[in-house]
């Protein structure tokens, strides 16, 4: 992502030299139609600027696995900024998966099955089976990777021991109003676990 976003900047910073190089030359121009020979320094600029522009197009290039992307600076940090996105839509649908695998592997130690926690589980394995299938990212996918997801709320209360008195109890209240007084209960006193 990071080589991504270096890229989009430079890109970025090329196209505002090449729109201060198109004012020279339209300068230029009008100089040469009056008889003035154009600068040297202007023709260097436009060599460096084309150099300059090449090597950004092989790198976005490679790093967008070889596929042609016309020689415009627009198409080609278009083709950047599209990337990026599916690198941001690919990490949070990644955290998503993580939070339903977390629930889908939480264990009762209170001896019988827990009805209760094998339903959440069944819904947490069916989003991940939902979301494996899906391009989109839906309000559940920004929620569970946000973390205002009910949840990630649940792994917070069987997980998180440094929370203040306050945080607890509102954890505790939203977990028992958004999945269940049983679920709450058990996670609370430890009966649900998160195995190592």
């Amino acid at each position: 992502m990071r080589e991504v976003n270096t890229l989009l900047e430079e890109g970025r910073r090329l196209q505002n030299r090449l729109a201060d190089l198109g004012a020279a030359l339209r300068q230029a121009a009008a100089e040469l139609d009056e008889g003035r020979p154009p600068s040297p320094d202007l023709a260097a600029s436009l060599v460096e600027v084309s150099q300059a522009f090449d090597g950004l197009h092989a790198r976005v290039q490679r790093l967008l696995g070889g596929g042609p992307i016309e020689p415009l600076l627009p198409k080609v940090l278009e083709a950047l900024e599209a990337h990026r996105k599916a690198l941001e839509a690919a990490a949070l649908r990644q955290q998503a998966l993580n939070v339903l695998e977390q629930v889908s592997s939480l264990v009762y130690r209170g001896g019988e099955e827990f009805l209760p926690l094998s339903a959440v589980q069944f819904d947490a394995l069916g989003l991940m089976r939902q979301q494996k299938e899906s391009t989109e990212l839906n309000a559940t996918v920004l929620a569970l990777a946000n973390g205002s997801h009910p949840y990630n709320l649940l792994i917070k209360l069987v997980v998180d021991k440094g929370m203040s008195n306050e945080e607890w109890v509102r954890v505790y209240q939203q977990v028992a109003q958004e999945i269940g007084q049983d679920i709450a209960v058990a996670a609370a006193r430890g009966q649900i676990v998160l195995p190592e």
